[in-house]
């Protein structure tokens, strides 16, 4: 416990994964007719129209985890030299407004049921802020930590892969294979390889997207002298 508490803000961090982790399995254990994680994307989890029963448990979950994440992200400020510089200072920013906007689409998944109805593309708006926030913000802390230990470049990999992965194999598919419509379910039928699939590189991306948050805890932790 005592050296559990010497890293900053890791019972909010481990708080936020559980409940995030807690969510997708709630929800997808109540979608219709089974949730195919290879072939579906996460944003099916939490649709009214697609999983009535569990959209809830997803988005609420996220929402959560989006919140629980920003008392963490505040007690690295100090480790992570956050006003040292501008670019520090500008990926704790990039980070909240990941945070900020996860927070939003969790609120928009749970008492919203279409977006699209008020604000034209705001769920995808939301998304993109969301994601580049994040991956932004934390790729910029993990490649100046890789200056100090290069053990810091395997989250940075982690991270990265996915992203590399996504635009590869949808340029691929757009030029090779432009008739198969947009991803799902029976994809596998047509033998599409799961490699290809944008939904099995997307939970990729979100389960080494919750590591990379993670690996900032032993960043502030080094930065601070502990280590």
């Amino acid at each position: 416990m005592k050296q559990i508490n010497q890293y900053p803000g890791l019972w909010w961090y481990i708080s936020a994964v559980l409940v995030l982790y807690l969510g997708i399995v709630i929800a997808a254990q109540k979608f219709p007719d089974g949730f195919d994680w290879q072939y579906t994307v996460a944003s099916a989890l939490a649709s009214h129209r697609y999983n009535p029963d569990g959209n809830i448990w997803y988005a609420g979950g996220f929402g959560l985890s989006m919140a629980l994440h920003w008392p963490y992200i505040s007690a690295l400020k100090e480790g992570l030299d956050a006003s040292r510089s501008s670019l520090n200072r500008f990926a704790l920013f990039s980070i909240r407004v990941g945070l900020a906007s996860g927070i939003l689409i969790g609120i928009e998944g749970v008492f919203i049921r279409d977006l699209a109805q008020w604000v034209t593309k705001g769920h995808e708006v939301l998304a993109i802020f969301a994601f580049l926030g994040l991956y932004l913000g934390l790729l910029i802390f993990l490649v100046q930590a890789m200056t100090l230990r290069i053990i810091y470049g395997i989250p940075a990999l982690l991270v990265t892969v996915p992203l590399i992965a996504i635009g590869v194999t949808q340029f691929w598919l757009w030029i090779t294979q432009r008739d198969i419509g947009w991803l799902n379910i029976e994809w596998r039928e047509m033998g599409i390889p799961v490699w290809l699939s944008f939904a099995f590189w997307q939970w990729l991306a979100i389960v080494f997207l919750t590591i990379g948050l993670g690996a900032l805890s032993l960043i502030g932790r080094k930065r601070t002298g502990s280590l």
